[in-house]
């Protein structure tokens, strides 16, 4: 039988003992319980933004995006675009042809950035869901159609549901620089607008997806392509089919996955997310304060039990563990309030809503539960506990005082 761990558990839960120190150790544990709860749900929100970010960027950006080290365009015949395909972690292999181009509908023009892909790759670029107005395809009717993001339709004042009527889409010859003539220094195409889709801010306003043959055909380019993007089994690691293809590849091609491609944002988050971590451990640190305060009261409060303890023969480090396991105990109190509070907050947010996020992304907002979560707050707020547990008891407890409160 622990004998110390008793007794600090029998100082703690005692019903019949209702003093100043017996609210100052709850005020403590309730400190301890705020913090822990405020931790637990600031790194679910990030979390959850993270996720939203992930997903948002996922339904349009390639789990692998290869393109050449020097030049705008890579030679496809040389590409060993056939041996990448048989991979078993390789789901489809699409060449890719981007370029700035410039539309006009109707009275309104803008500047967007052409995205040519073959159209058996349209499905896996999984932009269904996103789409507010038209169909998700790159056709009608034997005639070549274009998907466009929410902000270039708005710039260009264009409803699907008024009907279908050509775009008109210029790209810069690449002989024509030189001629005098302005009308031979452009490609001008027409396609259908046959979809509107709406993902993030930066897709929205940006991109203009076409099939890869009339990409082609507008950018007057023969088997080349600005990049080769790779959607990969869902049980094949990034990381190692970048290291494969970076082997076979080499110094002629850049090869990235889709976080590398968005490092900024990803980085970004988490940054943020370990500051504002750090941060409230420090506030926590300052609301352990009065833990110190109870345990000090609490050691003056029980000289006499102290005094009596010596005297039936306890040791002095029975002594320290004695109170060591009551300032661990109000930790672990504590905590277990907090982050059950936490967790049950974070699964109702999760998958209930509580908490709306008007004019949003998404309608409520984003959180997520992490089990590693649970583990780096519980290590870092007990650590803090047992270091201010020790703090009165080094200095309270010390072998000259026990020897004075025993005398």
């Amino acid at each position: 039988m622990n004998v110390p761990l008793l007794i600090a558990r029998r100082y703690l839960f005692s019903v019949g003992n209702r003093n100043v120190i017996n609210i100052i150790s709850g005020i403590a544990a309730t400190g301890v319980a705020v913090g822990t709860f405020a931790m637990i749900i600031v790194l679910s929100a990030f979390n959850g933004l993270e996720t939203l970010v992930s997903d948002m960027y996922a339904s349009f950006d390639p789990d692998i995006r290869i393109t050449p080290t020097k030049g705008k365009t890579m030679e496809l015949q040389g590409f060993p675009a056939e041996e990448v395909a048989q991979w078993e972690s390789v789901a489809y292999l699409a060449p890719v042809l981007e370029e700035t181009v410039f539309l006009q509908y109707r009275d309104q023009q803008t500047i967007v950035t052409i995205k040519g892909v073959p159209k058996e790759y349209l499905p896996l670029m999984a932009l269904d869901t996103h789409v507010v107005e038209g169909e998700y395809r790159l056709g009608i009717s034997g005639l070549e159609g274009a998907i466009l993001g929410y902000g270039i339709a708005d710039n260009l004042n264009l409803f699907i549901s008024s009907g279908y009527e050509n775009i008109k889409v210029f790209a810069a010859k690449r002989d024509g620089i030189n001629s005098a003539n302005p009308q031979n220094k452009f490609v001008t195409k027409t396609i259908v607008p046959t979809g509107i889709v709406a993902v993030n801010p930066e897709f929205d306003f940006k991109y203009f997806i076409t099939s890869f043959d009339f990409a082609q055909d507008l950018l007057q380019y023969d088997a080349q392509a600005s990049s080769i993007e790779l959607k990969l089994d869902p049980k094949a690691k990034p990381e190692a089919v970048k290291a494969r293809l970076s082997k076979l590849l080499g110094p002629d091609f850049v090869v990235k996955t889709r976080v590398e491609m968005n490092e900024i944002i990803y980085k970004t988050n988490q940054t943020e997310k370990w500051i504002t971590f750090f941060i409230l451990s420090f506030i926590l640190i300052v609301a352990t304060f009065n833990l110190i305060g109870s345990l000090t009261m609490l050691i003056m409060e029980k000289r006499k039990d102290t005094s009596l303890l010596r005297s039936l023969g306890t040791t002095i480090q029975s002594v320290r563990m004695l109170f060591l396991f009551e300032g661990l105990l109000i930790t672990l109190l504590g905590i277990s309030v907090g982050l059950g509070l936490g967790v049950l907050t974070i699964l109702a947010q999760q998958y209930i809503g509580l908490f709306a996020l008007p004019g949003g992304i998404v309608e409520y907002y984003p959180v997520e539960f992490r089990w590693i979560d649970i583990v780096a707050v519980f290590g870092v707020v007990m650590s803090i506990g047992l270091i201010a547990s020790l703090i009165p008891v080094r200095v309270l407890l010390s072998q000259k005082r026990l020897q004075a409160i025993t005398g």
